[in-house]
């Protein structure tokens, strides 16, 4: 899943930290979740949060949690968000 945020430059790094402490207290205790990139623009317009899922059952037990729920009330404060499914991921690195 793929969720792009769209900010006011002033609450960037406000958006970024919130997200950043989801990863760390929701996300990364989550059964099924396989690891996620979180990468802001330097423009100060954007944060692209792109997670990877083990399947839909375990990214949909996430998003009913309670905790997740208030994460994404939260960034909703301070964004727009456009959400994507995505599947088919490829990474790739320096050789």
């Amino acid at each position: 899943m793929t969720s792009v945020f769209t900010v006011t430059e002033q609450h960037q790094a406000q958006l970024y930290a919130l997200l950043t402490a989801n990863g760390h207290d929701v996300l990364e205790h989550t059964p099924g979740f396989l690891g996620s990139t979180l990468t802001r623009s330097d423009d100060g317009r954007h944060v692209v949060h792109h997670a990877r899922w083990r399947d839909d059952g375990a990214l949909a037990a996430m998003l009913a949690s309670p905790a997740a729920r208030a994460s994404i009330a939260a960034s909703r404060l301070l964004a727009e968000v456009q959400v994507f499914r995505s599947h088919d991921v490829q990474a790739f690195e320096a050789s």
